[in-house]
């Protein structure tokens, strides 16, 4: 059944030979091997590849940690997923509890690849009036975080994920009422014709509006409302065994959204000031390997091209020249490359680092550019390169049923040890663990 192969044909033989609680891997584990969740197996896939829900049944899930931008699920969270019937013969089911919705799994921040897609940073509702600006800035809370999961034969597989953020807020006193809401709709399949062969697929719509609105009296009001004309995400990837110890892993992604504002005041309405709306899209091709080294060692390499553009999708008039006009951002490559070494039968270490070849392009209206590569002191505040360099350390405990993963600070071996070192400041804020996963298998 797909429970059988998609764990001998994803999972890499370290990982079947470490034991089926350490299989059943977190979120942690991905962050502390550089974020290259896309080309192994790990029970994380299911928060972006959601047929893969039904290999990955029976367990509680928790995550723990600080926010930092490029989480791959909530900074809080608990999730419970249980197969029904025999093998899953019902199907497999998940319910999370999460927090805010920027952080959950769906189509916001699933992947750290979606980070450009977030509404809210247009930066003009306070043109309208100061007042209203937080309720198109805050963070809906999470609602609704469900998912379902079913393999309709040996070789198929399909699965839905639907996740829904909202608040309201109403004052009589001073007329003032404000929304805010987030819908993201997603699906996924997977497909495998042998043992050496496996393709997901996932598409995921995401639909984001809200609106602030004071009441004066009289008739006269003061409202602007926001939406989003396309918000969506299609991935796709494909396992193949080249070799006994050596699994090949293509990908691709598109993503797109456009947000924009709209002056709705009565009696009469006025332009909001330009730019007034935000405009990306994203599109990325990764090639993978990860190799089984011996039975205790498992390195993943990962090389990635990612095409970035941004631009105002209201923005500003033709003849103001000296306006940012767009902005983009080339990945030739993102190299990532990760180490896991399994110490005991109990205890497990991973390091990781992702390397960006940056060049970043900002086009002005009337032809004006400015070119700069990474590592190039910023000199213009709207064009800013990601950090060239990112490092990353880990461990994981298996004890009994249970599989605890956490993601280090770097600081860490330095602080930890101080009584040789006399080091002890961790820069990031963070402390030693910047992020713990637990998952509880039954």
């Amino acid at each position: 059944m797909m429970k059988k192969w998609s764990r001998i044909a994803l999972a890499s033989f370290l990982v079947l030979m470490i034991g089926a609680s350490v299989a059943s891997a977190t979120t942690a584990r991905v962050r502390s091997l550089a974020n290259t969740g896309d080309y192994i197996s790990d029970d994380s896939a299911v928060n972006r590849w959601y047929s893969t829900l039904p290999s990955f049944g029976n367990q509680v899930n928790a995550e723990m940690g600080m926010w930092d931008g490029a989480s791959l699920t909530d900074t809080r969270g608990l999730s419970w997923i249980t197969a029904c019937g025999e093998n899953g013969k019902w199907g497999t089911y998940r319910i999370s509890l999460n927090e805010n919705a920027l952080d959950h799994p769906g189509f916001w921040m699933g992947n750290p690849f979606y980070s450009g897609h977030l509404p809210g940073s247009a930066a003009n509702l306070g043109a309208v009036d100061p007042n209203l600006a937080p309720g198109y800035q805050s963070t809906p809370m999470n609602k609704w975080d469900i998912a379902g999961g079913w393999e309709l034969s040996d070789a198929v597989a399909l699965g839905v994920s639907v996740t829904q953020s909202k608040w309201n807020a109403e004052s009589s006193a001073v007329g003032f009422k404000a929304s805010n809401s987030f819908l993201s709709i997603g699906a996924g399949f997977s497909w495998t014709n042998n043992d050496k062969l496996v393709f997901d697929a996932s598409a995921t719509f995401g639909s984001a509006s809200g609106d602030s609105k004071i009441d004066a009296g009289g008739g006269a009001t003061t409202a602007v409302e926001w939406d989003s004309k396309t918000a969506f995400d299609i991935a796709a990837r494909l396992f193949y065994d080249w070799k006994d110890n050596v699994t090949l892993v293509p990908v691709a992604e598109f993503a797109t959204s456009n947000y924009s504002l709209q002056d709705k005041s009565t009696p009469t309405s006025t332009p909001i000031a330009i730019p007034n709306g935000d405009k990306n899209t994203d599109f990325m091709l990764g090639l993978g390997m990860n190799m089984d080294v011996n039975q205790s060692n498992m390195i993943v390499f990962a090389l990635e091209y990612m095409h970035r553009q941004f631009e105002y999708s209201n923005g500003a008039d033709a003849a103001a020249t000296g306006e940012i006009d767009k902005i983009t951002t080339q990945y030739m490559p993102t190299v990532r490359l990760a180490l896991e070494t399994q110490i005991t039968s109990w205890f497990t270490t991973r390091v990781g680092a992702a390397k960006y070849m940056v060049t970043s392009e900002e086009k002005f209206i009337g032809g004006d550019k400015n070119k700069i590569t990474q590592g190039t002191p910023t000199f213009d505040p709207n064009q800013v390169t990601p950090n060239g360099f990112d490092w990353f350390l880990g461990c994981g405990f298996n004890i009994a049923e249970w599989t605890i993963d956490m993601e280090l600070a770097s600081e860490t071996p330095f602080n930890v040890g101080y009584w040789l070192t006399g080091y002890s400041n961790y820069a990031t804020g963070a402390g030693p663990v910047t992020h713990i996963a637990a998952v509880w298998n039954y």
